[in-house]
């Protein structure tokens, strides 16, 4: 599938949802979009503008390896998401490791 396909599917899971988190992770909050980001809410109580780029960066990685999927955050540094990889892997895991395929 299309990553922009993708991309909108994880932004329109996220506005729904209004907040999501993994277990052992972080919760972030939905605060809303720009034509180029999503503005989440961190658990602590700070605001980040995660990039759509960044996003669909990490859509295309997974597509790539679906073994990604099980692996923590920090594997997205390998693909220049950094400073945001732990809201970008969250929002990824939006949708199930089969929607990737």
């Amino acid at each position: 599938m299309h990553p922009y396909i993708l991309l909108g599917k994880i932004l329109q899971r996220f506005s729904d949802k209004k907040s999501f988190h993994l277990k052992g992770y972080n919760r972030f909050v939905y605060v809303g979009e720009t034509d180029k980001s999503v503005k989440v809410l961190r658990e602590k109580g700070t605001k980040a503008i995660v990039p759509f780029q960044k996003i669909l960066t990490g859509i295309e990685a997974y597509q790539s390896d679906p073994g990604l999927y099980d692996l923590g955050p920090v594997v997205l540094r390998d693909f220049g998401i950094t400073h945001v990889n732990s809201p970008v892997w969250t929002l990824l895991h939006l949708l199930k490791k089969e929607e990737y395929g």
